[in-house]
């Protein structure tokens, strides 16, 4: 009866060990696959400007946000003058994922502005002239 108990325990932790070996192997390239997806996602953040989501109405300085065309989710949104003055900082993590949220310049007068998305991770930065 012992011989067949230690029989089954040590069949039980090969088992156990090679499940063990499985998942951390697992592991390593869920991370590894984790961090190509990482990458993918900063490249698509860093898009040239025509192509991420702002649209400009010019003739009535307004400038838009697409949130549903963004591959993040948006925490905040800055905008600031040349000289570093932040003129519009709002938090926008609450607002439905299919937001156009309306940036208005009329109220800032002309200059130069950059206009900034944040997400957790990273930021997406747009100059605009107004």
């Amino acid at each position: 009866m012992l011989k067949k108990l230690s029989f089954l325990l040590a069949l039980f932790l090969t088992g156990s060990l090679t499940t063990l070996v499985a998942q951390t192997a697992s592991l390593h390239e869920t991370t590894g696959s984790k961090a190509a997806v990482t990458t993918k996602t900063n490249s698509l953040l860093n898009m040239d400007s025509e192509s991420w989501s702002l649209y400009a109405d010019e003739e009535n300085n307004l400038y838009y946000v697409d949130f549903a065309t963004l591959s993040v989710n948006l925490n905040d949104i800055v905008v600031t003058r040349d000289d570093g003055e932040v003129v519009l900082r709002e938090q926008v993590f609450d607002l439905p994922v299919d937001t156009i949220y309306e940036i208005d310049f009329n109220q800032y007068g002309k200059g130069n502005y950059t206009i900034e998305l944040r997400s957790f991770t990273d930021v997406i930065r747009r100059k605009v002239k107004i």
